[in-house]
């Protein structure tokens, strides 16, 4: 299934930094082979989350073509020219944890603008691509408009939509993109309890039902961790932390919202979501 994660406030919401832990705790959680991309460069790049090393394993530029990189973009090129066989994915994907988690990173061979314009033209050959080697795919969504953007919320089985709490913002949001409620999921990101946009507030504010909605604190720990590398290790580490724990708010908020992502699969989809044992790694 193809899931959209998207805000129209990234930085405020913390929507990079509660896509990667969705992400990693997707598969500790449930069976999942999961493919992650992102359709946009930038500072808030997923490879540096989830690898000490990503400069090592960055893709360069290679060949004299003009592109021909190891990353999304090699990739949006071989299925242009007429290439989809399944296994050419796993020749541009990376493995995060194994048997479960990979990312297509990015090659850096073209200019943002460009890119954006050939995902768009190649968007559904890459996820049906995609469709054909993992259960789901999670596609970080930038919030500009970009075309690509707007094409993976229409293409997106589910979209999980990142709020802040913030009056004006909240009004914003649900007068300009009330299409998108229909079959979206909230996380209330960088959230404090303090304020009183509360999950309850919203849901009865804007008539979204509760369990449509979760709250999910900012961490420093967790964002010092994504900066270096280490985002699947600090999970692994705090998964099952006691309340005692000055990480537990966080872990057992992005926990809740992915029981919420999978019961709303197994609801819409009919998928049967195997729990397992968290991965070791």
């Amino acid at each position: 299934m193809k899931i959209a994660f998207w805000s129209n406030e990234n930085e405020k919401s913390c929507a990079y930094l509660n896509f990667v832990a969705v992400s990693i705790a997707s598969v500790m959680s449930y069976s999942y082979k999961i493919t992650v991309m992102e359709n946009y460069f930038g500072r808030e790049n997923l490879g540096r989350a989830f690898f000490v090393n990503y400069d090592s394993i960055h893709p360069r530029y290679i060949g004299t073509g003009f592109y021909e990189g190891r990353g999304i973009e090699g990739l949006i090129r071989r299925i242009y020219r007429g290439d989809n066989y399944p296994s050419l994915l796993r020749e541009y994907q990376k493995e995060v944890i194994p048997r479960h988690l990979y990312y297509i990173p990015q090659g850096g061979v073209i200019n943002s603008e460009l890119f954006d314009f050939e995902l768009f033209n190649n968007l559904k050959g890459l996820l049906n691509l995609i469709n054909r080697n993992t259960d789901h795919i999670f596609i970080n969504t930038t919030h500009k408009n970009h075309l690509s953007s707007n094409a993976i919320l229409q293409e997106a089985d589910l979209i999980v939509v990142n709020l802040y709490q913030n009056l004006a913002y909240l009004e914003d949001f649900f007068k300009n993109y009330h299409s998108l409620i229909h079959k979206s999921l909230f996380i209330l990101g960088n959230y404090s309890s303090r304020s009183i946009m509360s999950c309850k507030r919203i849901s009865r504010l804007y008539d979204i039902p509760l369990e449509n909605i979760s709250a999910i604190p900012y961490n420093e720990n967790f964002l010092m961790a994504c900066n270096n590398g280490s985002a699947k290790e600090f999970l692994n580490n705090n998964y099952f932390c006691s309340r005692e724990n000055p990480n537990f708010l966080f872990v057992h908020g992005v926990r809740h919202f992915v029981h919420m992502i999978s019961r709303r699969l197994e609801k819409s989809f009919l998928i049967s979501a195997k729990e397992m044992e968290p991965c070791v790694f």
